[in-house]
């Protein structure tokens, strides 16, 4: 066998075991790896995670996605349980430290919430740290055979006002 193909052939044997389709690590409502996606108690409208029970707060959203601002974070001002300000955290491509965000990446945190609540995705994990009154991350895969539709989100520095 000629020596020059064998790094190109343990190249491919490590890239298509690699990119197979099953397993994952999921998360449980504690932020535990490898354990199911766990539901606490039925919240009272019927879906698993509760609802985010303020209504001014701001909070800084990163959002995880094939999109122009993916990854970027942005200080979200809520009032009243809508975005009335949204903000770049940090200096980036074309950007600087608190202009005006883009659309695109900017929710609530009940937002966040209801994407954790998809009800017929094909994989939702959640990572909702115990005692906490909304999730840290959630990442939502709606389809299965769609590449490039996921969407993750981490919530930090959540400061009700």
């Amino acid at each position: 066998m000629n020596k020059h193909l064998v790094p190109l052939l343990v190249g491919a044997a490590a890239l298509v075991t690699g990119c197979s389709t099953a397993g994952g690590t999921a998360l449980d409502a504690t932020g535990t790896p490898g354990a199911t996606t766990a539901t606490p108690e039925p919240h009272p409208t019927g879906a698993p995670w509760p609802a985010y029970d303020v209504d001014d707060y701001t909070f800084t959203l990163r959002t995880l996605c094939f999109c122009l601002d993916g990854g970027v974070s942005v200080d979200v001002t809520v009032r009243d349980g809508q975005v009335t300000k949204a903000v770049y955290a940090h200096r980036g491509g074309g950007h600087d430290a608190g202009d005006p965000a883009g659309r695109g990446t900017v929710a609530t945190i009940n937002d966040v919430i209801d994407a954790a609540n998809t009800r017929h995705a094909h994989r939702v994990q959640v990572r909702w740290p115990e005692g906490q009154d909304y999730p840290s991350y959630v990442w939502v895969d709606p389809d299965a055979n769609v590449a490039d539709e996921e969407v993750g989100y981490t919530i930090r520095d959540v400061a009700p006002s």
